[in-house]
């Protein structure tokens, strides 16, 4: 179907955020990125880990001071912080609990959103439960062939990670499909949505634009998709990495990045936190909170073409 419109707030022309995930994330590697952010008045949400990876991950946590007060920093200047799982690996209830009420010491509140982490044993209706059956069962027997699964079980309660309960109490939001649209509403008009089937331990779902890297940020925001974002009166809820080469080898940002950044903070938009966009669009929308299955594999269908037709042209 068409694109939904929404009214933004101030009567903007557009919405835009960034959520980026922490992987890889140093203070030195993407204080450049948020600097250069908060210069240009675009205010997003940064996601944390609080306790140190026990896997091959790289990237600090909480449990770093300098890095804690880095981003007890970016919360000062209005950057939303976010929850990507409590950590890299394996943690039992209690570590959970125990990470999510520091949050709150630490912030002043419980995570309103939390980004699962790649295939962490604790990650909210992971794995293959993130889809639809049919590509439910496609997305598990791929990732154990490739010998890269593991059991999303935060939202089972005979699980030593389970935290579900807590997760329904205190999380809003859940980030599941990524698209190579800038303007998300093009490929999803429900975001932000509910699923009956995950109802117990989720509260609300959102979609987002695949930036995974600076190269592809920087692809993403070409003068053309930003043109079109404006026109359309779109939204962009940008997934990627600050951590990921966002700066180059003399720790200074990108100038490609730079030019996005200042490129789209000039045009007419509404630049806030990825929970302040999807709380204005939960409010403004005009279906049913809940998503019917057939928009739900209708989701899936276009997240797995773009996958597949991405190989493709790779291949070419």
């Amino acid at each position: 179907g068409r694109a939904v419109k929404y009214n933004w707030k101030n009567n903007k022309k557009f919405a835009f955020t960034i959520v980026d995930d922490t992987d890889g994330a140093y203070v030195e590697n993407i204080k450049p990125v948020y600097d250069c952010l908060y210069r240009s008045e675009i205010i997003t949400t940064k996601t944390v880990w609080l306790r140190a990876a026990r896997d091959y991950f790289l990237g600090d946590s909480l449990e770093i001071g300098e890095y804690l007060e880095y981003v007890l920093e970016l919360q000062r200047r209005g950057f939303e912080i976010a929850l990507h799982d409590i950590g890299s690996g394996v943690f039992t209830r209690s570590e959970i609990l125990a990470a999510l009420s520091e949050f709150k010491d630490y912030f002043g509140n419980y995570p309103k959103m939390q980004i699962n982490h790649g295939d962490n044993q604790s990650s909210m209706y992971w794995c293959g439960k993130r889809f639809s059956a049919p590509v439910a069962m496609m997305y598990d027997f791929y990732k154990k062939k490739k010998g890269a699964y593991v059991q999303s079980e935060g939202d089972m309660p005979e699980s030593v990670s389970f935290w579900g309960d807590e997760c329904k109490k205190h999380i809003k939001y859940i980030r599941n499909r990524v698209y190579g649209e800038l303007n998300l509403l093009k490929r999803d008009k429900h975001t932000p949505y509910r699923e009956k089937e995950k109802d117990l331990y989720s509260n609300y779902w959102f979609s987002s634009s695949d930036a995974m890297t600076a190269d592809m940020f920087v692809k993403l925001l070409s003068r053309k998709n930003v043109d079109k974002l404006e026109k359309e009166y779109g939204c962009a809820i940008i997934y990627t990495h600050f951590g990921y080469g966002f700066v180059d080898e003399n720790g200074n940002l990108r100038k490609d990045v730079r030019d996005a950044i200042d490129y789209i903070a000039a045009k007419d938009g509404w630049f806030a936190p990825a929970s302040e966009i999807l709380d204005f669009m939960l409010e403004n929308k005009a279906e049913s909170e809940y998503i019917t299955k057939a928009a739900n594999v209708m989701l899936d269908i276009k997240w797995i073409a773009e996958r597949v037709y991405r190989r493709l042209v790779n291949k070419l």
